[in-house]
């Protein structure tokens, strides 16, 4: 709640200053304050809740798709080998060198991997105090038996090789059009 405040006194001070020295270190709030919102729309109270959606919302996915991703890392050893063995060329020079996002990038298997995380660790699919469905519902797009073999299965393979164009399409970790994913964008 601070930060809003602060935020708000900020834009009060710019509109009595030329000056403005927050280059670099604006937040969501100062682009908010300084958008075309009606005021109504910027009472502490609403912003508070935007803020609390926004850190929410980095943490449903993420969370549990680590978690997931994790879990069967260490309980299969054949992902365990495979990712390892993967993982041995780009990590060669650990700690002294840490590989690159884009070296990681060309890594099949982890991409595999990290693809039937997000798969498999739908989000949410209603809106919070709701069990209204929000467009497109990840779960059902994700255990589709028409698309993906064993849809309750945790199975990074499916992702290697030539990948069944409905598979792509109907992979919807973030959403899409109007209620996609706000870090996406």
């Amino acid at each position: 709640m601070q930060h809003i405040i602060d935020a708000k006194r900020e834009r009060s001070d710019s509109h009595n200053s030329k000056n403005d020295d927050r280059e670099g270190r604006e937040s969501l709030f100062h682009h908010i304050l300084n958008s075309d919102m009606p005021e109504s729309e910027l009472a502490d109270e609403r912003l508070a809740k935007e803020a609390m959606v926004i850190m929410g919302a980095g943490t449903v996915t993420t969370g549990p798709t680590i978690a997931y991703i994790s879990y069967y890392i260490l309980t299969r050893p054949e992902i365990r080998l495979k990712l390892q063995e993967e993982l041995h060329s780009v990590m060669l020079a650990w700690p002294q060198r840490v590989p690159s996002i884009v070296e990681l990038e060309q890594l099949p298997y982890l991409q595999a991997l990290i693809k039937e995380g997000l798969r498999y660790a739908w989000g949410e699919s209603a809106r919070h105090g709701s069990r209204v469905p929000v467009g497109m519902s990840c779960y059902y797009m994700h255990t589709d038996p028409s698309v993906y073999q064993a849809p309750f299965e945790f199975m990074p393979d499916r992702w290697l090789g030539e990948v069944h164009p409905n598979m792509n399409r109907n992979f919807v970790p973030f959403c899409r059009g109007s209620r996609g994913c706000l870090g996406m964008k």
